[in-house]
């Protein structure tokens, strides 16, 4: 006998009744306005309303449970360390919907299109103390319940994102016939594995300009829900690399700056090979991530990165 599975209701019908009960707009006059995302299967709305009110809804595709959720869990994780993230104000699991506080527009990315040289190395210099609470305050007090510490970039997570490469940057994207297939094989397997040896903290998993986030004189972040466990180098060299243009000189500063405070200890005199080798996997998988979003998803938004 076949069981009968309920509809998940589409997204605007979903908004609609989310609204109707949580902000209570009555005849007041609002507007939901669809937000550029991120490279997942949610979407973002902006909710703003007459009085100024102003809200951002997070819509997954799928109901969540509350209790068990990622987002959430490494939310509280975060607040508990002291870092700054959009405060959750009400979520709804069945209808899969997060509503949250509404930090604005102006991404680390945005503001680096007209900071002086000075200003810059401040707001990155605050980007690696982030990096460093979380590695150094948010390893500790990570619960082994939670799903970040069941994730880990091990050998095969970091070898399938670059066989996600090929498949959707060089196959699907660019159209490539390998010469050499069993040797890009060989060497993504080479690559996988060395970083797999380094010792692993708490890691953001995303941890680029576009989710760095500025209200005032804070850096928010976001899009946090995939943290896991990883190498040490892995989200300073996603700041560094990933959706940003930094001379040689801005990233050696960087990285003597995030050195001097990061528990490294015996793994130190390892970290520019382990940063270099972090850089190329971590762009070839970004890579591969652009080419299925525009190709097989239809989002010709990424061809520009």
């Amino acid at each position: 006998m076949t069981e009968n599975k309920t509809e998940f209701p589409p997204i605007q019908q979903r908004l609609m009744e989310f609204i109707r009960r949580e902000l209570r707009p009555g005849y007041n006059h609002y507007n939901v306005s669809k937000l550029v995302g991120d490279a997942s299967a949610r979407q973002y709305f902006r909710y703003a309303a007459e009085s100024n009110q102003s809200f951002i809804l997070a819509v997954y595709p799928e109901p969540f449970d509350p209790e068990h959720f990622s987002y959430r869990e490494v939310y509280d994780l975060f607040r508990e360390i002291g870092l700054p993230v959009p405060e959750i104000i009400a979520m709804d699991g069945k209808l899969g919907i997060v509503l949250q506080e509404d930090l604005g527009n102006e991404s680390l990315q945005h503001r680096f299109l007209t900071a002086k040289k000075d200003e810059r190395r401040s707001l990155l210099r605050q980007a690696i103390d982030h990096i460093v609470a979380i590695q150094q305050k948010g390893t500790k007090a990570l619960k082994a319940e939670y799903e970040a510490s069941r994730l880990a970039f091990n050998e095969e997570k970091l070898n399938w994102e670059l066989g996600f490469f090929r498949r959707h940057y060089l196959g699907n994207y660019r159209k490539l016939e390998l010469q050499d297939e069993d040797r890009l094989t060989e060497d993504f397997a080479r690559l996988a594995a060395e970083l797999a040896r380094f010792s692993r903290l708490l890691c953001h998993r995303d941890y680029h300009v576009r989710n760095l986030m500025l209200k005032e004189s804070d850096l928010y972040i976001i899009d946090f829900q995939d943290a896991r466990w990883g190498p040490p180098s892995y989200d300073l060299a996603s700041l560094l690399k990933d959706s940003i243009e930094l001379d040689a000189n801005e990233i050696e500063g960087c990285r003597d700056y995030y050195l001097d405070r990061a528990p490294l200890c015996a793994e130190v005199e390892d970290f520019d090979r382990q940063f270099h080798l972090m850089c190329i996997q971590r762009l070839l998988k970004a890579l591969g991530t652009y080419g299925y979003q525009i190709v097989v998803r239809g989002h010709f938004i990424y061809e520009q990165y």
